[in-house]
């Protein structure tokens, strides 16, 4: 059955998966959380498979002793939008 054709109702994406791996596609996913300052609301980072801190800017979040801070105002950093990013290899 190729790919191309309408998706029928009630097929999920786990079914395109098991599809494009038994083809011999390798897919690689990654969970990522959107960091925001609690005091001034800024976005500040992304925090990609729990260990990798993406800043949005330079300057947009510091280091304060043990912890990430908002690079704006110092305050403390919380999670506001969470996903899954999928990479096909």
């Amino acid at each position: 059955m190729p790919d191309c054709q309408p998706q029928r109702r009630g097929s999920t994406v786990t079914e395109m998966s098991t599809k494009l791996i038994e083809r011999g596609a390798r897919i690689r996913r990654t969970k990522w959380v959107e960091l925001s300052c609690m005091l001034c609301g800024e976005a500040v980072a992304t925090l990609e498979g729990g260990t990798l801190l993406r800043p949005r800017t330079a300057s947009s979040a510091r280091i304060s002793g043990a912890r990430v801070v908002c690079g704006r105002c110092g305050g403390s950093l919380s999670p506001t939008d969470q996903g899954e990013r999928v990479h096909f290899v």
